[in-house]
């Protein structure tokens, strides 16, 4: 390995000796022809942006900040996002200028006027009732009102105001008509003059046509005023114009005045000028003009907005170059890309680029090829390093060391290097696995191994270094490596940088992280991969990102974010160094161009445009919605509009996606929301009441005036204190009248309740003497008599044992008005045994009682006795032979059928042998059974048949009663 080192030094050695001794020529090739152009960053837009036409004629902004461009096919507004047309589908007409006033925005065409209103719609209207038509190429200097007429032959041209009906003539001259089309003819306000432009010279007239001494230059174009000073451009110069005496400050050749030259003044009072295809600058300070731009296809109209930006209106689209703030450099070898760059401690830029072209100049376009020792093909990796007065370029294999007119390769090991950057005094080479610390020279001092797929490294300010691999990043202390611990595990780390403080900041992913106690705090999501991270002098943070880049002032917390649509156009940048000059100025290599920009002109130089409502909705249903005045200041909504939608906008062309808004509902919410880039709010279910919207744009953290909205929602009728109160006084009057009514229902209730026990005991204590009656007695004692003489005396005294037991069931149950089916069934067995004893074989009885027959269920008290009595009474007694009495019992849904069937005579032939018979036992069954169904919603059912033979004589009666379970009794 020391032999191999031994060899390159060598080798090194004998390289610079030729650099020395031998002519350029032998070591690079004089005659290579790489170079850089250098323009300013631009976005142009087209007809694929929405422009009706590439070919534009005027540009103006209104006072709410939006773009309006003409075309020769119609006309536009450009808020920022997307362009509005108007004149759509129509007759394509050329506008050429612009006129604002109270009514809004009208867009002029040579013959008619175009009062701009909602979603696309014009009001047209003639542009005077003379016939006379709108001179546009000699009227751009003109004041905002004024216009230059002309009739169809471009002869007795008049200057013009634009009024609400017509327009008034302000001067008329015939020195108007000796104007060609590439003068500009000029109203000074200052003094009343009108300065009007020829080939020879320029004439003075006052407003009343008196003439004026003439300024004597030939080929003036335009005149512009700026303070207290009037410049006079023509085709030799800038001259410096004081009555009628000019004097030529700046000789300058303008490259395409064929069109006419053009001024316009920005807020910091640089002029600027165009021609036909070129922009120019004028520094009055310096008394310097300088070219910008050129190559455009004719420039129309240049335009600067209220943030400074530059407009240009040319015949291949709109250009906007914002405000020079970005500067884009390709080298004019397309098929090589500038990858390193750096700054010299003079000054001077050093680059090296893909195809291993040493690059230096003073300033970018001043950056010429420079020879460099080569033994083979050899290429450049994007980063670099400075170490006092030299400047390092990490190459094939190698460094290469810049310091003045001496380069040379240190001679380090040939390995596949992939990283460099400034230690101190050292430096910081890395190839996958090992970071090398070496010296200025090139000698290794420490040598760090295990570390896998290193991205980058980088100190901090307490002796610490860290290292940004494939799998995180690691803290090298000494010789300790410490893993840092990140929330995301397994994301490279792919960029570093220390701040002002020493504080390390390091990219993995999408995301940036500040290290704390050996892990990694994230500061912020950028949502788009980070490609390079640096601190700069003056306490910048930038953060290149795959989309744009990211600028943050530290002191102030402000971060302003940059791509195609306001300034930063270079296509991806590299994971490479970048480098800052002295005097602010950074540079970022990119895919295809490298960027250069002073981030405290972009920071520092932005206000927060005025907030403005474009739309207010309400809606009932969150469907369908109803328009309501922009202009208003209230909103007043009745029942249902609940729902609120608002969008609004804060026009901004150069701080596009920068600016937020955040939004209060006094009444609802009294905290502002997080800001947001939404340019739309909607409330819905909104309670009656009154709230206060406000919402306020912001760039950083500095926030516009908001805009405020009284919002008044008008409760319905169920909703006002006066509704509750009535129906609160109809609801207590409606509970107390159902109160009372409830306690007078129940009151009666409670008397009905004691009449129907009254009744009832009264009906059970008639049955009971109905039952008691004396024949029966008489009969059952003469029964027991006759038994006792003519039968055994143990039978006689079965026959008063099952009295007995007769008479005490019936004096046990006397009081109780149900009970079950099983008592029942044996109490009418015993009645019936009775009456057997009494009639002998001329009475039969059966009882067939079902199995799926519940005889828990409760029945009316002595109801069989009541049927089993009528039928011995009535059936059998009048029947001549042996009567039968057959008691059933089966189940039914939701109940019991109990039933007693006699084969007697039959109802009608026992009332005619009976008529003394009162009937009263089934009477009062049936009385009773009537005031037990009053209190049950499902009855007891009692059914009586008449049962009749095949010639249609009685000979039987049917008992039918259906008791339902959980029957209620009293």
């Amino acid at each position: 390995m020391l032999r191999k080192e031994n060899i390159c030094h060598l080798f090194a050695c004998l390289f610079f000796a030729l650099d020395l001794l031998l002519p350029t020529s032998v070591l690079c090739n004089t005659h290579d022809t790489t170079a850089i152009t250098s323009k300013y960053a631009f976005r142009r837009y087209t007809t694929q942006d929405g422009l009706p036409q590439m070919l534009t004629e005027c540009i103006h902004q209104d006072r709410k900040g939006y773009i309006w461009i003409g075309t020769l096919a119609g006309f536009v507004r450009y808020d920022g996002f997307e362009f509005v047309p108007y004149l759509k589908g129509g007759r394509p007409e050329n506008i050429v200028a612009f006129h604002e006033d109270s009514l809004g925005v009208t867009a002029l065409g040579f013959r008619r006027k175009h009062l701009a209103g909602e979603n696309g719609l014009t009001d047209t209207s003639p542009l005077n009732n003379r016939g006379m038509l709108l001179n546009n190429l000699n009227s751009s200097s003109l004041p905002p009102d004024y216009l230059l007429l002309e009739n169809e032959h471009e002869q007795e041209r008049e200057i013009c105001r634009l009024t609400a009906e017509d327009t008034e003539t302000v001067l008329r001259s015939p020195l108007l008509d000796e104007m060609d089309a590439c003068r500009r003819v000029f109203a000074d306000t200052t003094d009343g003059i009108f300065y009007i432009p020829t080939a020879e010279r320029t004439y003075r007239v006052k407003a009343d046509g008196t003439q004026l001494p003439a300024l004597l230059v030939p080929q003036g174009y335009s005149l512009l005023r700026t303070d207290s000073t009037l410049y006079l451009f023509a085709a030799d110069g800038v001259y410096c114009c004081r009555g009628a005496s000019a004097q030529r400050i700046v000789s300058f050749r303008f490259l395409a005045p064929d069109y006419g030259i053009d001024a316009c003044t920005d807020r910091q009072g640089n002029i600027y000028l165009h021609d036909a295809h070129n922009l120019y600058r004028f520094t009055p300070t310096k008394n310097k003009v300088e070219r910008l731009v050129d190559g455009i296809n004719l420039i129309r109209q240049m335009f600067i907005d209220r943030e400074g930006n530059i407009w240009l209106a040319t015949y291949q689209g709109v250009y906007n170059f914002f405000r020079l703030n970005f500067m884009n450099h390709t080298l004019t070898d397309r098929n090589d890309i500038l990858r390193a760059i750096s700054v010299t401690p003079e000054g001077h830029l050093i680059g090296g680029t893909l195809n291993g072209k040493l690059l230096e100049g003073y300033t970018a376009k001043e950056l010429r090829p420079l020879p460099y020792p080569k033994s083979k093909d050899n290429y450049f990796l994007p980063y670099t390093a400075r170490i006092g007065q030299t400047t390092y370029l990490l190459g094939q294999g190698d460094i290469l060391a810049c310091e003045d007119t001496r380069r040379q390769w240190l001679g380090l090991p040939l390995l596949n290097y992939r990283f460099l950057a400034g230690y101190g005094d050292s430096l910081l080479v890395a190839t996958r696995q090992v970071l090398f610390v070496t010296d200025r020279h090139g000698r290794i001092i420490n040598t760090h191994k295990g570390l896998r797929d290193i991205f980058c490294a980088c100190p901090d300010g307490y002796g610490n270094l860290y290292v940004g691999t494939a799998y995180g990043p690691v803290r090298i202390s000494g010789n300790k490596q410490v893993a840092i611990h990140q929330p995301d595990e397994g994301i490279p780390c792919t960029a570093m940088t220390a701040t002002l403080q020493g504080e390390i900041l390091l990219a993995s992913g999408e995301k940036l992280y500040t290290v704390r106690n050996d892990s990694a705090i994230m500061i912020h999501d950028y949502e788009s991969p980070i490609r390079s991270i640096c601190q700069t002098s003056d306490n910048f943070l930038i953060v290149a990102v795959v989309n744009g880049l990211y600028i943050t002032e530290n002191r102030l917390l402000q971060t302003m974010f940059f791509n195609r649509y306001n300034g930063f156009t270079g296509i991806e940048p590299l994971l490479a160094n970048i480098a800052e000059a002295d005097d602010g100025t950074v540079w970022i290599p990119c895919v295809d161009q490298t960027v250069s920009f002073r981030p405290r002109e972009l920071t520092c130089q932005y206000s927060v445009p005025d907030i403005e409502l474009t739309s207010i909705e309400a809606s009932t249903d969150n469907v369908d919605w109803h328009t309501l005045p922009v202009s208003t200041q209230q909103i007043t909504l009745s029942y249902p509009m609940r729902h609120l939608r608002f969008s609004f906008i804060a026009v901004s062309h150069s701080a596009t996606g920068n600016v937020c808004y955040r939004y209060r509902l006094k009444g609802l919410q009294d905290q502002w929301s997080q800001p947001q880039t939404i340019r739309e709010l909607q409330f819905n279910n909104l309670l009656p009441g009154r709230y206060r919207l406000e919402i306020e744009a912001l760039i950083g953290s500095f926030s516009s005036s908001p805009v405020t909205i009284d919002i008044h929602l008008d409760p319905t009728l169920w909703q006002r204190p006066l509704f509750w109160i009535i129906l609160g006084l109809l609801m207590a009057g409606g509970i107390w009248a159902l109160a009372y009514h409830y306690y007078k229902r129940h009151e009666r209730e409670q008397m009905q309740k004691l009449l129907r026990e009254t009744r009832l005991n009264n009906l059970l204590l008639k049955s009971i003497r109905l039952k008691s009656i004396p024949h029966f007695n008489s009969n059952v004692l003469a029964g027991i008599e006759y038994f006792i003489m003519n039968h055994s005396v143990e039978e006689a005294n079965k026959y008063l044992a099952l009295y007995s037991r007769f008479t005490n069931t019936l004096l046990m149950d006397v009081d109780k008005p149900s009970r079950s089916l099983a008592k029942e069934l044996e109490y009418a067995r015993l009645y019936l045994m009775l009456e057997q004893l009494r009639y002998g074989d001329n009475l039969a009885y059966d009882i067939n009682i079902s199995p799926q027959a519940d005889t828990s269920v409760q029945v009316p008290n002595m109801m069989l006795h009541t049927y089993c009595e009528n039928a011995v009474k009535h059936g059998l007694r009048n029947k001549p032979g042996r009567g039968h009495i057959l008691i059933e019992v089966k189940a039914k849904t939701g109940g019991v059928c109990v039933s007693v069937t006699d084969d007697g005579v039959g109802r009608e032939a026992a009332a005619t042998l009976s008529a003394t018979s009162t009937k009263q036992g089934l009477s009062i069954m049936e009385q009773q059974i009537e005031l037990y169904n009053q209190r049950n919603a499902e009855h007891i059912v009692q059914t009586v048949t008449d049962l009749k033979d095949t010639d249609g004589n009685g000979c039987g009666t049917r008992f039918e009663l259906y008791i339902p379970y959980n029957y209620n009794y009293f």
